[in-house]
């Protein structure tokens, strides 16, 4: 690659192969480490499931450091959040399940919308990713996470994690940030360094003095490493430095869960909505009826080899489908022939390696079920109607609860004044329920509420 400015002409070649973009991983990479067998022991025996960490595929970026504060009953906090960009689908689901996980376990949570990040892309306009903050705003909370006691923040208002991002720049190196985040990706996109550093704050920010909680992790997948090789980095560094990091004191963990695959071979994304099976409204904003046959004619139209794995990865690692599997994953994902599958996926060092062995996995995984008898692709297909209509009731009871919160205030969980969709006054959505040590102090929270933030663009959603 070559590139020049006014005063200087730049060679670059690539001496050691990163990821796609040299940041993002896909679905095949092996990022960070495999997690530990004291963490799944830890995650055993908390409330509810994670299908994920029951299937053994749990990925960890200083995982220790997680096991230890978690193992210890210290306060730890989440920083999962997202970039308002596009509309909310089966993947999406699989992160904010695994964020409410935790939630009623106890762990603080703290949702950074990216509006910064989609500020500086000029293919978004501000009322297009204001919109979508509000939309997947409510698939949050249809997912179970408590909004309540959550901090949902925008990025430009939360000048802790600004002054946290600043911090910590003064230890990044030229190199290493072309190391991270690849030079084609700092060449054709150089304000994303930006949003990485941010995202670093956005990690740190569970831990600021104002929350003080003793440690802090990201849940994500797989393709946010990069910014956690950033955080680890830099927040050594500075503590190395002897620099006060107001209240920072532990270097925070990654905690990587699976990517679900879309219908199109690739991961789902909102970029590729031909190939992604939506949760809420969709890019196209249908109702009910208009999406679940828009997505049943996505599954007819696809192709056998791509729907078989994106449907063993829904009813593997989503509740709403796992419930009406008879395969227990947990089982099989503990025989010792799946162990010895994901030890070469584990050793693999080139792509071509990678993709046989998930091959390889996701063949041995697809036949067991066939051989109990399980078509996962029927369990799609059939309790699809029932994902999305469960789903869209929640997104309109959390739309329902916004709205009114933005109108007055609230007393003992129940508003007082007249629920403008019925007579009976409101309460909050019944499932949301986590323990009072996973609220996080209101009176650290920003001008800008979620509900604010949903109601900005209530009009134009569509439950």
């Amino acid at each position: 690659m070559e590139f020049a400015t006014r005063r200087y002409k730049f060679s670059v070649q690539e001496i050691n192969k990163g990821g796609p973009a040299g940041y993002e991983s896909t679905y095949l990479s092996s990022e960070g480490s495999p997690a530990s067998s004291e963490l799944y022991s830890i995650l055993e025996n908390y409330k509810g499931k994670l299908l994920a960490a029951e299937s053994l595929v749990v990925r960890q970026r200083n995982g220790q450091a997680l096991a230890s504060a978690l193992a210890d009953g210290k306060p730890v906090g989440i920083a999962s959040g997202f970039k308002p960009s596009g509309a909310y689908h089966f993947g999406h689901k699989l992160t904010s399940e695994s964020v409410a996980f935790f939630q009623k376990n106890g762990v603080q949570v703290f949702v950074p919308v990216a509006d910064i990040e989609c500020a500086m892309d000029p293919r978004q306009t501000e009322e297009q990713y204001q919109f979508w903050a509000a939309d997947n705003l409510l698939d949050w909370g249809a997912n179970g996470v408590d909004l309540d006691a959550a901090h949902v923040y925008l990025q430009s208002e939360e000048f802790r994690v600004n002054m946290l991002s600043y911090i910590v720049a003064r230890s990044l190196k030229f190199d290493f940030a072309v190391d991270i985040y690849g030079a084609e990706k700092l060449v054709d996109d150089f304000p994303f360094l930006f949003a990485g550093i941010t995202q670093v704050g956005d990690i740190l920010l569970p831990q600021h003095r104002d929350f003080g909680n003793f440690h802090s992790f990201m849940v994500s997948g797989q393709d946010q490493d990069g910014h956690m090789k950033m955080t680890t980095a830099l927040a050594q560094a500075t503590l190395d430095n002897g620099t006060d990091l107001l209240g920072v004191h532990t270097i925070p963990s990654g905690l990587y869960i699976p990517h679900i695959r879309g219908i199109k071979g690739d991961k789902a994304s909102s970029s590729r909505a031909e190939g992604t099976l939506y949760l809420g409204a969709g890019p196209n904003i249908e109702d009910l009826v208009e999406r679940t046959r828009s997505s049943l004619n996505k599954i007819e139209g696809a192709d056998r080899d791509h729907l078989e794995r994106c449907s063993l990865d829904m009813v593997r690692y989503l509740d709403v489908f796992n419930r009406h599997s008879r395969v227990s994953f947990a089982e099989l994902c503990a025989e010792p022939e799946y162990l010895q599958l994901t030890e070469a996926l584990n050793e693999a060092t080139n792509r071509d390696d990678q993709m046989l062995a998930q091959s390889n996995i996701d063949a041995y995984l697809i036949q067991k079920c066939m051989d109990l008898g399980q078509d996962n692709v029927t369990i799609v297909r059939e309790t699809l109607p029932e994902a999305l209509a469960e789903h869209q009731q929640k997104r309109e009871a959390v739309l329902i609860y916004a709205r009114t919160r933005s109108q007055g205030s609230r007393s003992n969980d129940v508003f007082e004044e007249e629920n403008p969709y019925g007579t009976e006054p409101l309460k909050r959505p019944e499932f949301w329920d986590v323990p009072s040590v996973a609220a996080v102090n209101e009176s650290q929270r920003n001008p800008t509420q979620w509900f604010s933030i949903i109601n900005r663009a209530a009009s134009q959603i569509q439950p």
